[in-house]
């Protein structure tokens, strides 16, 4: 059998170096894309086309090629030309769509999967392509149903199974995932996109062990399958303890400086719980004083379907240059809930020390702080987040606050939107930004680009902003930037920074807040 792949392998090479007729050309491009040898497919092809640039075949194959290179543009372009030349071709018209939907264009993949399915309600590589392309979009209802119909049909169709996991999957059923994925792998226990569902499934969970189990499977019979290796890599490094390491500095135009440093790991000791823990120090001074915070805080999130919910404790240790050390207990609580696939809802509780600046470390003051939240995306692409919260400080002030934001993705590089937030303090504070009255109203845009192991972001609001009943509506902007270096499944090490003159950004209202941002993330 080797012997016999190899001979193909070589007469598809010898065919497509040298000089021939046109149906060389194409047949030891047949070849080599049979013996999975696309390198040489691609030379065999590209000099087929340059013999004859109507060769329907040709011109199909290396837009697959080239989709999987992630070369979209090109792809459509070779499509397009297969198409023109041969406008009924099914293949042709099915990875068309395929490749549209994978550049986002989905209105355009649609009419093409619209027309073939009209023409041939029985089409399965359409109604297959759609359903993809549905939960590709966002539209997960839609591609449930359409993966439903599928079933009805053919209770075998493993990639119909697997499709319906996946949406369930993204929905947040995870019960429904497994139930899909796993009638699939009583038709064909070696179905491997099944298996690597299954493991997704089981990691979504927190139960590594079993997921482990799925995955190792999936790349055992599929080594060269990189959503596979890509599942396996991920649970391995969710099995793992992980460091998380900051540097980080802030300064006011009050001349508050404020120097921090943490140290973190997290890890999955059991199925459903993620443990976590941290220590930090903190130093801060102004042109009067220093203060020196150090904390620690121990905690896990425990998961349970559709809910999570995480408990902490800590402890804050204050010391100002001047009088006693303050020791402070610290405990947060919270739960979050995902109504639907396009809903979330979430509450919790903190008591935390406000110490972000020397004068405030002096004083030793605590928050309770309650919160709300929720989120629902409109649309593919388009979100709305709101929240609000009360807070009691202990020297008797009371904070009240709300927020909301609106966010629209534009293609796969930008993002813009709408941000608003109101709040007020019961009375003036000493040694904080206590106005009675604050509200912050900014049009928001953010480039977002990804170039092989590193991310960039840059960001920016601009707005007008109110810092108290009786004053005057000011300008308000602020500017961010994020690099970030990753390497494995989880390392990272990023810099960030940013420039405001909000007025809540500084604890003391300042006119301008500068901060810079130093993080590593390490798997052991």
């Amino acid at each position: 059998m080797r012997l016999r792949r190899s001979l193909r392998v070589m007469v598809a090479l010898l065919a497509a170096i040298l000089p021939g007729p046109l149906s060389a050309q194409a047949a030891a491009g047949d070849s080599a894309w049979a013996a999975e040898n696309y390198p040489l497919a691609r030379i065999a092809y590209e000099r087929a086309i340059k013999d004859d640039s109507t060769n329907v075949r040709a011109l199909y194959r290396l837009g697959i090629l080239a989709s999987w290179d992630g070369l979209l543009d090109s792809a459509l372009v070779l499509l397009d030309r297969a198409r023109s030349i041969k406008p009924g071709d099914t293949d042709v018209r099915i990875h068309q769509a395929t490749v549209l939907a994978w550049a986002s264009r989905y209105p355009e993949s649609f009419a093409v999967y619209d027309a073939l399915l009209s023409e041939d309600p029985a089409n399965r590589g359409a109604a297959l392509g759609r359903a993809r392309a549905l939960s590709w979009s966002g539209r997960l209802g839609e591609a449930d149903s359409a993966y439903g119909q599928m079933i009805q049909r053919d209770g075998s169709d493993l990639d119909a199974l697997a499709g319906r996991g996946q949406v369930s999957l993204w929905l947040g059923d995870r019960a429904a995932a497994s139930h899909w994925y796993g009638v699939a792998l009583a038709q064909q226990p070696t179905h491997v996109p099944s298996l690597v569902g299954m493991a997704q499934v089981r990691q979504a969970e927190m139960r590594p062990r079993d997921a482990t189990a799925y995955a190792d499977r999936a790349v055992a019979l599929a080594p060269n399958d990189r959503t596979a290796q890509r599942t396996a890599a991920e649970i391995r490094a969710m099995r793992r303890a992980r460091l998380e390491i900051a540097l980080g500095w802030s300064r006011d135009s009050d001349k508050n400086i404020l120097w921090w440093q943490t140290l973190g790991t997290s890890l999955v000791p059991w199925a459903h719980v993620r443990a976590f823990g941290s220590v930090g120090l903190a130093e801060a001074s102004d042109p009067f004083r220093t203060g020196t915070r150090s904390s620690m805080e121990a905690g896990a999130t425990y998961d349970f379907g559709r809910a999570t919910a995480t408990a902490a404790l800590g402890l804050r240790s204050l010391a100002p240059d001047s009088g006693s050390n303050t020791l402070l207990p610290t405990w947060r609580v919270a739960g979050g809930y995902r109504v639907s696939d396009k809903a979330t809802v979430g509450a919790g509780y903190a008591r935390y020390a406000f110490d972000e600046t020397a004068l405030l470390i002096s004083r030793g003051l605590y928050i309770d702080d309650l919160s709300a939240e929720g989120g629902v995306t409109l649309r593919p692409g388009l979100a709305l987040g709101s929240g609000v919260g009360l807070a009691f400080l202990e020297d008797g002030n009371r904070r009240m606050s709300a927020v909301a934001s609106l966010s629209q993705d534009i293609e796969d590089n930008y993002v813009v939107g709408l941000f608003g937030r109101v709040m007020g303090y019961k009375q003036a504070g000493f040694g904080y930004f206590a106005p009675d009255l604050f509200f912050v109203t900014e049009g928001r845009g953010a480039y977002k680009r990804v170039m092989g192991a590193w991310n960039l972001r840059l960001s920016t609001g601009l707005g007008m902003q109110q810092a108290g009943s009786g004053e005057s509506v000011q300008f308000e902007y602020h500017f961010e930037g994020r690099v970030a270096r990753q390497w494995g499944v989880i390392n990272e090490l990023a810099l960030s920074g940013g420039l405001t003159n909000s007025a809540v950004s500084s604890t003391t209202g300042a006119f301008r807040y500068y901060t810079a941002l130093l993080t590593a993330r390490i798997g052991l």
